[in-house]
């Protein structure tokens, strides 16, 4: 009986002392972890914290979504609890691992999933990528089975991902020496996140003619593996209770990504799922976007195009699903507070580039008479 008691207790020792060393081990990975230059964990973190089931709306992509989808605004003008679930190049391998994660806390009643991350292919998935979200989650099961998804479709490629996973399980592995200051990278300070739609004020208030094709005409198959990542994606959204739209953002893509991009959409379309495409110069001219005053690079919309591609979309989501107008209701205080801080940036430190941004709108439209 003793000896029972003994092992009881000894069992006790231990998993205390496990939950001790798991703890520490988190705080140090939190300490020495993924220092993103562009900070795209607060992205994440401020996701955690918000008030449980206040989102309606996710966007899921690319930095084409973090910088074209004003979630502020959206709040503003139409009461659409938004968030952008976004990534600078984020693997489209990821994305459903992402829809899973934002349930836990969230009910959701639309997705809105960018189709752009499915031109990239196993070659082209790069560490910092993958770790702009993995390394950012909470630990979990998710968290895991997307490690494993990611691992497991960049064998084979020419890429500096580790396979194994093990950095990614244990990125304390990877971090340890950042103890070191001068292995820290440099952060970029100018970027703001509200709700996930990212402000980096030095770019995001540029003026850039972009250069565009028309070949909507234009299909070119894409890779095996990205082809068995959407039907897997596409079999999950069959499963949930979420509305799930797709979408391809306004940006000069080249013929290669037009024509990987419409094969995806035939795919998508065929599943039975909205996905509006923005590429062509008509639907750019529906929403009011000048290729001349509306973008600060080839791929990025600027602030004044992607208040115009927000106020579109806001319309086009408010009139055809169940998304309400949550303005002035309770639960909601996290909404005004990021526009409120939204706006007082308006007003103060990006004041300057919005003005000058907008003398060189007027100037080409003027041009444009």
């Amino acid at each position: 009986m003793q000896g029972i008691e003994s092992k009881k207790k000894n069992i006790i020792r231990f998993a205390v002392f496990m939950v001790i060393v798991l703890a520490l081990v988190a705080a140090c990975t939190g300490i020495l972890g993924f220092a993103d230059s562009e900070n795209t964990g607060e992205v994440l973190e401020d996701f955690y914290d918000l008030e449980e089931n206040t989102v309606d709306c996710i966007y899921i992509g690319s930095s084409v979504v973090q910088r074209g989808s004003v979630t502020p605004i959206a709040w503003r003008d139409h009461g659409i609890a938004s968030y952008s679930f976004a990534t600078g190049t984020q693997p489209f391998v990821l994305i459903r691992y992402i829809m899973e994660e934002a349930q836990k806390t969230q009910d959701p009643k639309l997705f809105v999933v960018e189709l752009k991350s499915i031109c990239k292919y196993p070659d082209d998935i790069v560490d910092v990528s993958v770790r702009r979200v993995v390394d950012n989650m909470k630990p979990s099961m998710t968290r895991y089975r997307a490690i494993r998804a990611v691992t497991e479709y960049a064998k084979g490629g020419k890429n500096n991902i580790d396979t194994t996973g093990l950095s990614y399980y244990f990125p304390l592995l990877k971090y340890h020496s950042r103890w070191n200051p001068a292995k820290q990278p440099e952060r970029i300070e100018t970027i703001d996140y509200y709700n996930g739609y990212a402000m980096d004020y030095d770019v995001c208030f540029g003026v850039q003619e972009i250069q565009t094709l028309n070949r909507m005409d234009y299909y070119e198959p894409i890779d095996k593996k990205n082809e068995e990542v959407l039907i897997d994606l596409l079999d999950y959204c069959d499963s949930l209770d979420a509305d799930v739209m797709f979408m391809m953002s306004p940006y000069g893509a080249t013929e290669k990504g037009i024509g990987r991009m419409n094969y995806a959409r035939s795919i998508v379309e065929e599943r039975g799922y909205e996905c509006l495409n923005f590429l062509p110069e008509d639907a750019r001219e529906r929403v009011g976007l000048d290729n001349r005053s509306c973008y600060y690079n080839q791929e990025h919309l600027n602030y004044y195009g992607a208040v115009k591609f927000t106020e579109y979309m806001s319309n086009h989501i408010a009139g055809k699903y169940d998304v309400e107008d949550r303005r002035g209701n309770t639960g909601y205080k996290d909404y005004d507070r990021q526009y409120d801080m939204f706006e007082k940036s308006m007003k103060g430190k990006y004041a300057d580039n919005y003005n000058e941004m907008m003398r060189k709108v007027r100037k080409v439209e003027e041009n444009n008479r």
